[in-house]
């Protein structure tokens, strides 16, 4: 077996494995990088399973009633007052009631007023001529029976059963008709706000929903194979502006026993001119017509709309609420880390959605000093707010631009240059490289002609600071394999001097990670904005992403120290030392050192919020910023985040005069070679 030899200067020959070497190395990098999406291969979809199953509807009964389906139940013919008759004894609705566990509204013995002989069939062991089961408890009717619903023995009799849409059975009763009989007076009076004219009051689990009056959805339940339990939902369209039943107790001039001041009042017309006019209440609130009134959870915007992009809002926000930006008359508040708010006192307003143009809106929470945002009056939906500035809500005073094409070597960015010091970088950048782009073709041959001879023995051989030139690729391998080789691996680099490969990898694949995540981030949030993914991308405390980037950063900064050592040894060490172009490295350094500073300061701003601990350098940063307080640093933020973006144009401007140009000369040499199929 022989071993390859390879010459490095004047050095013997010693008996190497590069290939085996070469595998290895890029192997290791190749698996770091994998690992990484991996790693988020199996987070995204277990976090997205997880907010799917956290927004699913609750199956609890709703106040509304299915008139199709109370038609054909076997108290269709009953007053409401025969079960309801504390309902006709009092001011309805009783405000004291309606927050009240939904197993309070239910009175076994009103059952029992005409079901007596259950109870008798129970003391003897049966109930519905079967042997009564010890594990069932009979005490709650309702459990199994909806009143509303329940079939007659009559009406089973003929065949009815209890199936989605009751108005598609009403042939087996009777003639087939266009419209329901008129109900009597009073129960006409509790269907004028209970009343739900759908046909799918009996809708089986999991059953189709075709069918439905426009906007209207309706689930249930079917416990125990007894009637259905229904819960209504109504989706964006021309529906009322607000049903009759929420003005009823909301309503300027409503008749319910609740205080004024404990009530939040809202009138029909002031609704219409409002953004969300001319749609039912039921859209937004989708709890509001259930036991307990109170418990509703707040109103979810993104069950409809998308999040906007960071080149509309600068930033993701991904812990804001939408209500904290976008309703009039309440004022931002932090808790826990996410940003939420609380209504002001006074008339009700929140429904009037108009922002001011531009940044002016930003002010509610970016200022140092309260700043009036009102964009019009109360009656035509003008946009007021409580002050939350000055780092109340871990907010900078600034309003700072959004992150521009600049910064997506290492951050989720965006097609935009808004700020003045990229604009000037970039500027920079484009011309001078527009320059050399015209003198390179104006010089190149173009493939035509001889190439010029070398002058030296070293450049005859490819040979540089004293190392082998590196070797063609083998024959056998394709051209375009060994492009990325050679690009995304290093693969020329490493047989030239696996020590510079190596400090190099810990420079290179640090920007090619970031900027990967990155422009998935941005493309996700731009194509599929209501997907869950994209935004955790976005989200600086989604624990993953805090880490990786923690990680990231730290191998970016362990690199760059390590090049200045080795570009210091190879200086003392010869007298024909090669350039380096020390610039350039401090300008790496004094942004990475400035983004570290930025993160950690942003943590200790926002309150230390959930998952921010995954960010262990940041962290720890955070700590130290701690005694500082949010005020101070949300005055002093902007001005730490202008620093790093100075340092970023400043880089960017200078890479065609140094020699950070081989990030895009190399490749694209490479390229142009591989095209010709000389590489």
């Amino acid at each position: 077996m022989k071993l390859r030899m390879r010459k490095c200067g004047t050095t013997s020959a010693t008996p190497m494995f590069p290939a085996a070497r070469t595998l290895t190395a890029h192997a290791v990098a190749a698996c770091m990088i994998a690992a990484c999406f991996v790693l988020l291969a199996a987070v995204l979809p277990a976090h997205a399973a997880a907010s799917q199953q956290n927004s699913a509807p609750r199956p609890d009964r709703t106040w509304f009633i299915d008139e199709t389906g109370f038609h054909a139940s076997a108290h269709a013919n009953m007053s409401c007052a025969d079960c309801h008759a504390e309902q006709a004894d009092h001011q309805h609705p009783q405000a004291d009631k309606l927050n009240k566990p939904a197993s309070t509204a239910f009175d076994r013995e009103t059952c029992l007023q005409c079901h007596g002989e259950v109870e008798d069939n129970l003391a003897k062991g049966t109930h519905g001529g079967k042997p009564a089961m010890k594990t069932q408890d009979y005490n709650k009717c309702v459990t199994c029976h909806n009143p509303h619903y329940v079939l007659a023995p009559e009406a089973r009799a003929k065949g009815l059963r209890p199936v989605g849409d009751m108005s598609q059975s009403c042939g087996v009763c009777h003639k087939a008709q266009t419209d329901l009989p008129k109900p009597a007076p009073d129960v006409a009076a509790c269907l004028s706000c209970h009343g739900l004219k759908t046909g799918k009051g009996m809708l089986p689990v999991g059953g189709a929903s075709d069918g439905l009056a426009a906007g209207v959805t309706v689930s249930a339940d079917r416990p125990q194979g007894g009637s259905t339990t229904t819960s209504v939902s109504f989706n964006k369209g021309k529906e009322p502006q607000g049903p009759t039943m929420c003005l009823s107790c909301h309503g300027p001039e409503s008749s319910s026993a609740a205080p004024a001041a404990a009530m939040p009042r809202i009138s029909a017309e002031g609704m219409k001119s409002m953004t969300h006019g001319d749609m039912n209440c039921l859209t937004c609130h989708e709890d509001a017509a259930r036991y307990p009134h109170n418990r509703q959870e707040r109103v979810n915007c993104l069950t409809c709309h998308t999040r906007h992009d960071e080149k509309i809002i600068y930033d993701a926000h991904s812990n804001v609420s939408c209500g904290a930006c976008h309703l009039s008359d309440v004022t931002p508040v932090l808790k826990e880390g996410k940003v939420d708010f609380t209504v002001n006192p006074g008339p009700l307003n929140v429904h009037s959605m108009k922002l001011a143009s531009g940044t002016a809106s930003c002010v509610r929470c970016h200022s140092a000093a309260p700043v009036s945002t009102v964009t019009g009056s109360a009656d035509s939906g003008g946009s007021t707010s409580g002050f939350a500035g000055n780092g109340k809500v871990g907010a900078a005073n600034a309003v700072l631009p959004p992150k521009s094409v600049l910064c997506m070597g290492c951050h989720a960015a965006t097609f935009s240059v808004q700020d003045t010091p990229g604009q000037i970088g970039l500027g920079v950048f484009v011309l001078v490289f527009a320059g050399l782009g015209l003198f390179w073709l104006s010089s190149a041959n173009l493939g035509h002609g001889s190439p010029q001879k070398p002058q030296t023995a070293d450049a005859a051989t490819g040979q540089s600071h004293g190392c082998p030139a590196p070797h063609q690729h083998a024959d056998a391998e394709n051209r375009w394999t060994a492009l990325c080789c050679d690009v995304f691996l290093q693969r020329r680099l490493y047989r030239e001097s696996p020590l510079r490969w190596a400090v190099h990898a810990l420079i290179f694949f640090p920007f090619l990670f970031r900027f990967v995540w990155g422009l998935l981030g941005l493309t996700g949030s731009l194509l599929s904005p209501a997907q869950e993914w994209p935004w955790l991308l976005l989200d600086k405390n989604w624990g993953a992403g805090a880490f990786l980037f923690d990680l990231s950063g730290l191998a970016l900064l362990l690199g760059l120290l390590l090049a200045a050592v080795l570009w210091r040894r190879e200086k003392n060490a010869a007298a024909n030392a090669p350039r380096h172009d020390w610039l350039a490295l401090y300008l790496l350094l004094g942004i990475t050192l400035t983004g570290f500073v930025l993160e950690g300061m942003r943590i200790t701003l926002t309150g230390m919020p959930e998952g921010s601990g995954y960010a262990f350098a940041g962290y720890i940063l955070a700590l130290g910023f701690a005694p500082l307080g949010q005020a101070t640093l949300a005055r002093v933020y902007g001005w730490g985040w202008y620093a790093h973006a100075v340092l970023t144009a400043l880089t960017v401007a200078y890479m065609p005069f140094s020699q950070l140009r081989h990030m895009f000369t190399v490749p694209l040499f490479l390229l142009v070679q591989t095209i010709r199929g000389r590489h």
